[in-house]
Order: C-alpha cells, then sequence, then structure tokens
C-alpha cells in the first residue's frame, strides 16, 4: 500500500508542475508526459506490427518530448520547448504518413489532436496562424496521398494489421482528448474556486474596511460631541468669569468647575490621540531600557492629584523595582489607563492601590479599587472595541476606549490582562509582562 501511494505521489508530480501556476503551462506539462507515454506504446506496437519505420519516429517523438519536459520542468523554458514540440510534430507526423500507408493509414486522426492540443495552448491571436499550419500539411499531404499513390509505400500486410493500427491510433486519439478537455475543466475548476476565495477574501476585507469606517464615524461623532461641548462650557465659563458681574465667592467655585472640565476634556481627547496614534498610523514603539519605578514615578505624582480631587487615596507598593526593556509608552499608556479608570469608577473617600512586583522575568503590574465594580454582562465584553461614552461616580465622562487599548497595548508588549470584579465591590485589574531583559 505504502508502495503504490509513493507511486500516486510521484506521478502525480509528473502530471502537475508546482512550479507554474499558469494554466496554458500546466496542461502542456500533462500532455508532454501522456505523449511520451504514448510514444512509447506506438514504438512498441510498430514493432509488433514490423513497421521499422514508424518505430524509428515513435522513438525520435518520445526523444523529442523529454528534451521538451526538460526544457520546461529544468530550464523553466516553456515558449522554446512549447515551440520545439509544435513545429517538430508535423515533419515527424508527415514522415509517418509515408510510411502508414497514406491515407489509407490513421495519421489523420494525428493531425487533429495534435492541432486541438496546440490550440488549447496558444493564445488566441496565433490560433489562425496554426490553423493555416495544420491544413496547409493536410491537404498536402492528402493530396499526394490520392494522387501519387507510387510515392507511398504499403505497409500494411493483411485486414488484421489495419484494425490494430487504426483502432489503437483512433483510442489514443480519444485518450488525449479526453485528457485535454479533462485538464481544461479541472484548472478551470481550479481558477474558479481560487475566484470565489479571492471573493470571499475581498467580501472580508470590505467588510472589515466597513467596520473601520464605521468605527471612524464613531470617533467623529465622540469629537464632535464630547470635545465641542465641554470646549464650548469652558469659553462660556471664562466669559462670565470675564464679564465682572460674579462675586467672589462665585468666582472661586466657577473655577473649580472649570478646573474638573478642563481634566476630563483633557483626559478624554488625550485617550482618542493616542488610539488614533497607535491604532489607526500603526506608529512604531520606541523600546527603552528602564527601572519600572523611574518610569512611572511622575505619572504617579499626577494620578494623585487627580485622585485627591475626589478624595481618593491613592497608595504605590514597589514590592520589586524590575529593570525592564520595552516600549515604555505603551507601558505607561496602559497603567495611566488603568488607573485613571479606577479613580472614575471609585465614590470619594474611596481607596485604589498600585501594586508593582516581577517575578520569572516578568513585569507584574496590578491597580485595585473598592468603586462600583462591573456587571457580569459587562465584564465578558469589558476588552471590546464598544466605542461609547462612559460616566464615572461623579458622572466624569469617558470614551469607553481605554480598556481596549490597554488590551491591544498589553497583547503587543507579548504581554496578557486580566480582569476580577465584582458589582458593588470593586475591580482588580492585573498586567503580565515580560521584562525584555533576557531575551
Amino acid at each position: 500500500m505504502e508502495y503504490w501511494e509513493k507511486i500516486k505521489r510521484q506521478g502525480k508530480r509528473l502530471f502537475y508542475w508546482d512550479g507554474n501556476p499558469s494554466m496554458e503551462v500546466q496542461i502542456y506539462n500533462a500532455l508532454l508526459v501522456i505523449i511520451f507515454f504514448i510514444g512509447i506504446v506506438f514504438s512498441i506496437s510498430n514493432l509488433f506490427l514490423g513497421n521499422i519505420a514508424l518505430v524509428w519516429s515513435s522513438a525520435v517523438a518520445v526523444v523529442l518530448l523529454l528534451i521538451c519536459f526538460y526544457l520546461l520542468r529544468v530550464k523553466n523554458a516553456y515558449k522554446l520547448a512549447f515551440y520545439i514540440t509544435s513545429i517538430g510534430s508535423y515533419p515527424i507526423l508527415s514522415y509517418a504518413f509515408f510510411y502508414n500507408d497514406g491515407i489509407h493509414g490513421p495519421n489523420f486522426y494525428m493531425f487533429l489532436l495534435v492541432h486541438l492540443i496546440i490550440l488549447s495552448i496558444l493564445k488566441l491571436k496565433f490560433h489562425y496562424i496554426w490553423t493555416s499550419i495544420n491544413m496547409f500539411f493536410f491537404i498536402g499531404l492528402f493530396y499526394i496521398g490520392l494522387y501519387h499513390e507510387e510515392w507511398i509505400p504499403r505497409s500494411y500486410e493483411n485486414k488484421e494489421a489495419i484494425f490494430i493500427d487504426h483502432g489503437l491510433t483512433y483510442l489514443v486519439s480519444l485518450l488525449g482528448v479526453s485528457i485535454l478537455i479533462n485538464s481544461i475543466k479541472r484548472f478551470y475548476g481550479d481558477e474558479k474556486k481560487k475566484v470565489k476565495e479571492k471573493t470571499t477574501e475581498l467580501t472580508h476585507i470590505n467588510s472589515s474596511l466597513t467596520k473601520t469606517s464605521a468605527q471612524k464615524d464613531k470617533i467623529i461623532t465622540i469629537i464632535s460631541h464630547d470635545l465641542k461641548n465641554p470646549l464650548q462650557s469652558i469659553i462660556q465659563t471664562l466669559e462670565l468669569m470675564d464679564s465682572g458681574e460674579l462675586s467672589e465667592e462665585e468666582i472661586k467655585f466657577l473655577r473649580q468647575e472649570l478646573l474638573k472640565t478642563t481634566n476630563r476634556t483633557y483626559q478624554m481627547m488625550e485617550n482618542i490621540l493616542e488610539w488614533s496614534s497607535f491604532e489607526i498610523k500603526n506608529m512604531a514603539g520606541r523600546e527603552k531600557k528602564t527601572l519600572v519605578k523611574d518610569l512611572v514615578e511622575d505619572t504617579v505624582e499626577i494620578l494623585k492629584v487627580i485622585a485627591k480631587q475626589k478624595n481618593i487615596q491613592l497608595e504605590v507598593k514597589y514590592h520589586k523595582n524590575p529593570l525592564v526593556y520595552l516600549e515604555t509608552d505603551r507601558l505607561l499608556l496602559i497603567f495611566r489607563n488603568l488607573i485613571q479608570n479606577a479613580i472614575k469608577f471609585t465614590p470619594s473617600g474611596g481607596l485604589v492601590t498600585i501594586d508593582l512586583n516581577s517575578l520569572n522575568d516578568q513585569l507584574i503590574l496590578e491597580i485595585k479599587d473598592n468603586g462600583i465594580g462591573i456587571s457580569e454582562d459587562r465584564l465578558a465584553h469589558i476588552f471590546e472595541q464598544d466605542i461609547k461614552s462612559t460616566y464615572g461616580t461623579e458622572q466624569e465622562k469617558g470614551t469607553g476606549m481605554g480598556l481596549h487599548l490597554c488590551f491591544q497595548s498589553a497583547h503587543k508588549l507579548n504581554g496578557e490582562l486580566k480582569v476580577n470584579s465584582k458589582e458593588g465591590v470593586g475591580s482588580s485589574f492585573k498586567l503580565i509582562i515580560p521584562t525584555g531583559i533576557n531575551r
């Protein structure tokens, strides 16, 4: 069984050449192999019939086919091989015509087969030329066979020889036509399948582009809605403060509100711009070698101010201070977004803790809060790119892009982001990424 499978594999390698995907080349390759074996059969049959002249013509054809197969498969010279085969076939057929009883022999079957093979491979613009060549040889030989019979030696000794020769040649021609048609249909089917696959691929790409376009439309909507209104509010507040109609106490209150509005607008704008830079423009990250504490220290101080505005305690625990070599911009992006989220969804008087640790060449960053938590339905899709505005415990408005951006950035750092939350109790986000030092 294994031996038979090996033969099948070798046969397939002969008939179907992976070196060139062109249908014409594949058909030509398959026909070379088929006609080669047909030539061997003709050599044996003519030897049996005692027609030595045709044995030699068949042998020459076999050698010619071997040369063409070598040119095609080894030298990749398809055109040269094809023209040698096409041009060489007519002299060989003419020789066989003279030494196989002329118009009484079966050679005209082969003229039609050869012409059909040539037309199936050639470009349409060359069909008229080769049709004319075939007609020239056929009419010329037929005229000689009809009006100059004395030029053609008789080779058939009995009716059995005529029957065998005609029958065998007809069967070979029939086999050649069948193989040719099957090859064309097979390759047509393959091309049709490829077109279908390409169409499916283009449909997916179009769907993806439509989705991307929809996401961009949503971003534009968010920018126009979430930036326009706060900026108008800031302008109106400043105009009101500049009018001179307010008391000191009212101005002090408006300053506090103005600071909150400005901070919220800035955070939202920062999310949008960072998401656009990393995802839409596909910016290359910059890798740096640094200690984690040195990297996040300034950011922690800024976040403490934001937390203090909500009367939230922000605690940082440096269990270890590992050295990392990675895209620090991405790490800070995740760090900042996770802590801002924790502050946003933690009520006044709450606690947010940051634990920094390392284990087995991995940086472990965990942010915990005792805020409002996340519902089970929302938790199942927490990292999906669902762009919509969200509100914190004091109605802080956000874009809803932060966690998706963190999730994508974690994967680009070859890490993972895990979440554990219970509604009404709080949430915990754990980032685990390679430090990149020992890679």
